[in-house]
């Protein structure tokens, strides 16, 4: 899978958007290719976490470790799992008060070929397109706040 990067400005403050894509426990919630993840470890500056991803007739787990660096970076690196390497990485840079230029950056390989050739593009535009997920998420939160 070639490296993949994608930049994107969101309508929200850089500490929010960054706060919802940090908050990895909702991701199952958010993102439909999660199918579960569960924390197995975490520290002051970063956790590890095991995630359970299905996407099409592609399913498979894997253990990443998360850094960041509070409301500008998040790193993920694969530990465990069917991947040769994985390395995500998305940086937020404030446009304005109110928007957020977010930056993702994938570099990622399956072990197995087959796995690779069946799921590595499919994998790689499900996580460019995260960020835009995450917009409409926070979108469906600000409507019913309004609503309540």
């Amino acid at each position: 899978m070639p490296k993949h990067t994608a930049v994107r400005v969101v309508p929200y403050a850089q500490q929010r958007i960054f706060d919802a894509m940090m908050d990895i426990e909702k991701y199952p919630d958010v993102l439909r290719f999660i199918k579960s993840l569960k924390i197995t470890d975490r520290s002051e500056d970063s956790l590890t976490a095991r995630v359970a991803v299905g996407i099409g007739p592609l399913s498979f787990s894997y253990t990443c470790l998360i850094t960041a660096l509070p409301h500008s970076v998040i790193e993920v690196t694969a530990v465990k799992g069917p991947f040769k390497n994985l390395y995500a990485k998305w940086d937020f840079k404030p446009v304005s008060d109110s928007e957020t230029e977010v930056t993702c950056f994938l570099d990622a390989e399956f072990q197995s070929r087959m796995m690779e050739m069946a799921g590595g593009q499919i994998f790689a535009h499900q996580f460019q397109n995260a960020v835009a997920v995450f917009e409409r998420y926070l979108k469906r939160q600000d409507r019913r706040k309004r609503t309540n």
